[in-house]
């Protein structure tokens, strides 16, 4: 697909997602030419690039091509790490935009994983009520999933993503060079996003996922797999950007892994990790009460271990304190916890609410 800025190498991804045309850029070298991509609709005469503090190298060649771009660019650094999402960070980098003269004519750019994307989207969403976005994820994470589909929040002691708003970026340009910068850890804790993609949606690209060899994988075959998890999450988000439904199926694991995350305080296990506990408990609590065959269990934990991804409970964390993490959260209700379940890899039930002894031994069975 031609354009400025597009390399022939880019697989490019296009939706309509409410009001707003989003456009996904993904291939190598993408961080140099973020400038050319967005001048078109840039509009604006600044951006606000904020960043996470581990990718800065990578961040100030975002800001060199915003800049070629005619942008003048601010640029603020937030430290790494979950407590980023906090009322502290989002006053201090809205007050920047303040004093630095962001008009809601310009942009906020986001460079980095899934914090800064969450961050720096609400950013976007809140100052001067909504600037225009452009996510710059630099993690496997963020690539698949969280720099897509436009959820932006911040975190409170009471539960994960309590304040956010959904805010869809106008661009997000996926640099595949970047991940060369990832310690082993991190590209771990992304590819349990892609293991979900590959339940949520079975068939060939769970079969990919399943013999994925060691991280991060050869590079155009790397691309085609992030390219397609991509694309299943623009087909849902476009079809319920505001998760009245069919967006509820992306929360495969999510349910125990963010009271996973909150019990431990976002110190004991990474999101990518916790999500990986969450999904094997989703698995069991799908074998008995949807009938799943457990061999997908089994499956599915194979991949998780082979990838370094943890497959038991930090010992630390207590079971009533995910339970107690688990009935604040957001997808929960006054009657259910409304949890993803599957039926099959490809076939999956929503809104579940399993009976509270079958979630304790889901729980409990992590620290076998």
């Amino acid at each position: 697909m031609a354009g400025p800025g597009v390399s022939a190498a880019d697989r490019v991804l296009e939706a309509r997602i409410g009001a707003v045309d989003v456009r996904v850029v993904i291939g190598r070298g993408g961080v140099a030419r973020v400038g050319a991509l967005w001048a078109p609709e840039a509009g604006g005469a600044a951006a606000l690039l904020i960043h996470d503090a581990n990718v800065a190298p990578l961040a100030g060649g975002v800001a060199r091509s915003l800049k070629d771009a005619g942008l003048r660019v601010v640029s603020a650094s937030v430290p790494p790490g979950e407590p980023s999402k906090c009322f502290a960070e989002l006053e201090r980098l809205t007050r920047l935009a303040a004093r630095e003269g962001i008009r809601r004519t310009d942009t906020v750019v986001a460079v980095g994983g899934g914090v800064v994307g969450d961050l720096a989207g609400f950013v976007a969403a809140s100052y001067q009520r909504g600037v225009r976005l452009v996510q710059v994820p630099t993690t496997l994470l963020a690539m698949v999933d969280s720099a897509i589909g436009g959820k932006t929040a911040i975190d409170l002691p009471e539960g994960k993503n309590y304040v956010g708003a959904v805010w869809q970026p106008r661009l997000v340009v996926e640099d595949l060079d970047a991940l060369a910068t990832l310690p082993a850890r991190e590209l771990a804790c992304g590819f349990a996003e892609v293991v979900k993609y590959g339940l949520l949606e079975g068939g060939g690209l769970w079969d990919r996922v399943e013999e994925w060899p060691a991280l991060p994988g050869d590079p155009g075959a790397l691309a085609e797999l992030v390219a397609d998890c991509a694309a299943h999450k623009l087909r849902v988000v476009t079809q319920d950007e505001h998760e009245g439904g069919l967006r509820a199926s992306l929360n495969l694991g999510h349910t125990v892994g963010h009271g996973i995350e909150a019990a431990g305080g976002y110190r004991h296990h990474t999101h990518g990790e916790a999500i990986s506990l969450g999904m094997l408990a989703a698995l069991r609590l799908s074998e008995t009460g949807r009938g799943l065959d457990p061999e997908w269990r089994e499956r599915t934990r194979a991949v998780l271990e082979r990838h370094g991804l943890p497959t038991r409970l930090d010992a630390a964390i207590a079971t009533d304190d995910v339970l107690a993490a688990m009935g604040r959260d957001k997808k929960a209700d006054a009657a259910a916890l409304n949890m993803v379940l599957l039926d099959a890899p490809g076939a999956v039930a929503l809104r579940q609410n399993p009976p509270h002894a079958a979630v304790v031994d889901a729980i409990e069975e992590l620290r076998a």
